[in-house]
């Protein structure tokens, strides 16, 4: 498995892309100019079969229009994408899409998941979606008032792979370290927040968790300084498993 970090950063990053990574053929998150950052990687959009949301601020999610309507205009939708997401999120995509492009009927986007062949599998807490030897399950996480907010574990080639992002120290979280191999985990600021992890936390989380390897995502513009317990990928860092 091959894991691209297109974005490490958080929405106040100067120096880092909005976050989102790409594991084979499945992208996590697609907010503020993600589709243009993986085209400047040579990764194109053709090549994503799953695409998973986790909640609808802009630096994860308002690049969905962007992501569907390029596939359309590339020719790139004769393969199925299927969206993995929270419950209510197929109604904000389209919602999303009547404010970019919308033509002031209310009907345009009627038929969405048909023009822009797609599936939205809509999940809560502990629940999975399974696809051949593909096991995603949905994680709720906290994340101030924003509702609904997912981490998830991808199981995949007898690996598994934890993300949880934009978070503060949970459940979910600790779940989902528990259950993988490696995981990409929110270390946003340097202190904790009613919304965000510390890197204090990021780091007490591999004591807690020997058995997963972290690494520290979602950083906002701060230095970090003798640091090893856990590992800090950049933008455009490939990571092998």
């Amino acid at each position: 498995m091959k894991i691209n970090c297109i974005g490490t950063g958080t929405m106040g990053s100067i120096t880092r892309g909005s976050q989102s990574i790409l594991l084979d053929n499945i992208l996590i998150d697609v907010g503020s100019g993600v589709v243009k950052k993986m085209e400047s990687m040579k990764l194109y959009t053709k090549n994503v079969k799953y695409l998973l949301l986790t909640h609808v601020h802009s630096d994860h999610f308002v690049d969905l229009p962007n992501f569907l309507i390029g596939r359309n205009i590339r020719n790139e939708n004769n393969e199925k994408l299927t969206i993995i997401c929270g419950k209510g999120i197929r109604k904000k995509s389209i919602e999303l899409f009547e404010l970019c492009f919308g033509d002031g009927t209310n009907t345009r986007y009627k038929n969405f998941e048909e023009g822009f062949n797609v599936e939205f599998v809509e999940l809560s807490d502990n629940e999975s979606f399974e696809e051949k030897e593909l096991k995603i399950t949905a994680y709720e996480l906290e994340h101030g008032d924003c509702k609904p907010i997912l981490g998830f574990t991808i199981e995949k080639e007898g690996k598994t792979i934890g993300y949880a992002t934009d978070t503060t120290i949970c459940d979910g979280v600790k779940r989902i370290c528990t259950n993988s191999d490696i995981a990409f985990i929110d270390a946003t600021n340097i202190i904790p927040t009613r919304s965000h992890m510390g890197l204090n936390e990021t780091v007490c989380l591999k004591t807690e968790f020997p058995n997963c390897k972290i690494y520290a995502i979602h950083r906002s513009d701060y230095v970090h300084n003798n640091i090893n317990e856990i590992e800090f990928p950049e933008d455009g860092d490939i990571i092998e498993i």
